[in-house]
């Protein structure tokens, strides 16, 4: 008796597709860096995709948070500094009206003597863009990884619904095997004696290295199914005469297969709060399931193969089958995947951040620069920015949005705070400063009465 190897069985996905089964390829992926790896740790940690995003924004900004707060204190030193040369500023201004060379010149002169530099205040913000910079490619890459791979996790319990109605290895050696001789060839053919293994298997015992062929028992899979194959033959005879009990028994299957796929969506579900699916962006014309066309656009990497290899998506999932994986999903399909709140709350509160900060940094955009530009750029950056996020916040995922949104959450109670207290310690530096100053011009009481007393006594 032949039975099936495990070998053998590897094979059974490709040898099912060869016959007209619809079965898929499992096992792709695509890759991430180790800051992916860490938001992909935090997610699962969780438990909640939404929540694991949170986390991972408010992590991030603790670890800008020192470079954060040096700049506000550099920036405040250097505003004083800025404040103390604007009467010299202002000397220079009216002294070079005619000629910008020399102005800049002697400008730049008074700032290396008062020890004021403009960029002072720049790396650590440098070093925080970068830092935020690497944090949204990282997040983008994880957004495509999670996506595709809630897919994987689709076809996968696809390919297992479809499989586990096929006779394997293991139920070769219990089916019942009869050997039928066509045209002088003898065929061994194993089928199995549970009610649901309807798919069975043959191969020609004359050959040395016998092709398995997998067949569905139409009578077995019809008795199991009576009605549901009679509504398709009867619903699809109508368009094509043809269509025959066998291929409803196919397409039964198939749908089978769709149900167990739908059933792991929802189950692992990517939805938070109101966003049907977390990885597509917050808006009404997008959905949780896309068309196929979106869906391949969405991953523009290289998947990966369990055996290491590298494919485009399209080559990994075809139309019909990504059809075939989301034939039970119709509510998914059209359903909006949200209503752009988190779009609006992201943009509304980038502008919120800007204005406070704006606000706080009024006296240090003043002493910015000596002409005033500092104040200009400023609010020209309070415009561009949130124009800017808007735009990444309609192309890329709901995931990016709740990230921008308690990011500039943190920067406005980061900035508040950090007011309040680099506010006090610094007026009250500056009180000091003042006492000192006038401590040491003033001259006392006791000082100004002995000298009274030496002028009277050089008079006599």
């Amino acid at each position: 008796m032949a039975v099936l190897t495990a070998e053998k069985s590897m094979q059974i996905i490709s040898l099912l597709n060869d016959v007209g089964f619809p079965l898929l390829q499992d096992g792709f992926q695509v890759g991430m860096g180790w800051l992916g790896q860490l938001i992909k740790v935090l997610i699962e940690g969780v438990g909640i995709t939404g929540l694991g995003i949170i986390v991972f924004t408010l992590i991030l900004k603790a670890i800008t948070l020192p470079f954060d707060i040096y700049q506000r204190i550099k920036m405040r030193k250097q505003t004083l500094i800025m404040r103390n040369m604007q009467p010299e500023l202002e000397k220079l201004q009216k002294q070079y009206a005619n000629d910008k060379q020399m102005y800049s010149q002697k400008m730049m002169e008074l700032y290396k003597k008062n020890g004021y530099s403009m960029f002072g205040a720049c790396l650590p913000m440098i070093i925080s863009l970068v830092i935020l910079i690497i944090a949204f490619q990282s997040l983008n890459t994880y957004s495509q990884y999670a996506n595709l791979s809630m897919y994987e996790n689709m076809t996968s319990a696809y390919n297992q619904a479809v499989l586990s109605h096929c006779v394997l290895e293991e139920d070769a050696q219990e089916g019942e095997i009869t050997y039928e001789d066509r045209n002088g060839e003898q065929f061994v053919v194993i089928k199995g004696k549970a009610e649901d293994k309807f798919v069975y298997i043959e191969y020609n015992k004359n050959e040395t290295n016998p092709a398995y062929l997998y067949k569905i028992d139409t009578q077995k899979m019809y008795g199991l199914y009576k009605e549901e194959i009679d509504a398709l033959v009867s619903s699809k005879q109508a368009e094509n005469p043809a269509y025959s009990v066998e291929d409803a028994c196919k397409e039964k299957l198939t749908l089978m297969g769709g149900q167990a796929a739908a059933d792991a969506y929802r189950e692992n579900s990517p939805g938070f709060l109101w966003i049907g699916n977390i990885w597509y962006p917050d808006v009404s014309y997008s959905h949780p399931i896309q068309s196929y066309d979106s869906f391949i656009k969405s991953i523009n990497k290289k998947v990966t193969l369990k055996d290491g290899s590298e494919k485009s998506l399209e080559e990994v999932i075809n139309s019909t089958q990504y059809d075939n994986i989301t034939s039970q999903l119709a509510e998914e399909k059209d359903q909006p995947n949200g209503y752009f709140v988190l779009i609006i709350l992201s943009i509304g509160l980038m502008v919120l951040s800007q204005l406070i900060t704006m606000l706080s940094q009024k006296e240090s955009s003043k002493y910015q620069s000596a002409d005033g530009s500092g104040m200009r750029q400023q609010k020209m950056m309070m415009i561009i920015m949130p124009l800017i996020y808007a735009v990444f916040a309609f192309m890329y995922s709901a995931a990016f949005s709740i990230y921008m949104t308690m990011s500039s959450l943190f920067s406005i109670v980061v900035t508040l705070l950090s007011n309040l207290i680099i506010g006090r310690i610094f007026a009250k530096k500056e009180e000091e400063a003042l006492k000192q100053k006038y401590t040491r011009t003033a001259p006392t009481r006791r000082g100004m009465q002995d000298d009274k007393k030496k002028n009277n006594g050089k008079k006599r």
